[in-house]
């Protein structure tokens, strides 16, 4: 796997090894991003990207003119209320709409759907083992995209497109529970069983109750009906 990584998955990877072998707790500082570019052989614009990401995922804080420091979800301030916000809503967006395409994909599904979703849950499996948070954050984002086309109606697709980058920035938010790691897995296996035994009802519900527990490992709560 990690030969096909990119620049800034690299970095990901190796800044996470680096905050875990300097022993590096809450509100420590990491290098600048000068030396940590070059210690990392990468380009500032691929550190930068490598940053955002564990930014996303809540484990670096950026402080602009300051530095970058190592975050802790538990511990740290709560994120802003725009971002905090804006979180909320994608996860109601999901809430209206993933149940119901995963309902849609129990009766539609063909098996190639399912070997890709069982593929898409191993990859995940994988990268987790090799500690590699983008990659299975990737993972989890083909899952859910191998759904959307198991439910065979394309307009769902097309409403989830503008908000494809909010959705998948939101489904790397969890990662940063480590203590719920690997629950996605379960979850993902629990909608993929009623997908392949095509039950749409407990498919449905299956996913309803990924995405609640999403937002509540990412420590978000929102409004539902």
């Amino acid at each position: 796997m990690s030969k096909h990584q990119r620049a800034p998955e690299r970095a990901v990877r190796d800044i996470r090894k680096l905050i875990k072998t300097r022993q590096l707790q809450h509100g420590d500082s990491l290098p600048s991003q000068r030396i940590l570019a070059e210690d990392l052989a990468i380009s500032r614009a691929s550190l930068r990207e490598a940053l955002a990401t564990l930014q996303a995922i809540g484990l670096v804080k950026i402080e602009a003119g300051k530095g970058v420091y190592v975050s802790d979800p538990q511990k740290d301030a709560p994120r802003d209320a725009q971002s905090t916000r804006h979180a909320a809503q994608v996860y109601q967006f999901r809430l209206a709409i993933e149940p119901y395409v995963a309902g849609l994909a129990a009766q539609a599904r063909s098996n190639v759907h399912l070997n890709a979703m069982q593929e898409s849950i191993e990859e995940m499996r994988q990268a987790l083992l090799e500690d590699d948070l983008l990659h299975a954050a990737n993972a989890d984002t083909a899952f859910h995209n191998i759904l959307l086309q198991a439910a065979d109606n394309p307009l769902f697709a097309r409403a989830m497109h503008p908000t494809a980058q909010s959705i998948h920035e939101n489904q790397m938010l969890p990662f940063a529970n480590a203590a719920a790691i690997e629950a996605p897995l379960q979850e993902h296996q629990q909608v993929l069983r009623f997908v392949r035994e095509r039950n749409p009802s407990r498919a449905r519900d299956a996913m309803h109750f990924h995405v609640l527990s999403a937002a509540t490992r990412a420590n978000i709560a929102f409004l539902r009906p």
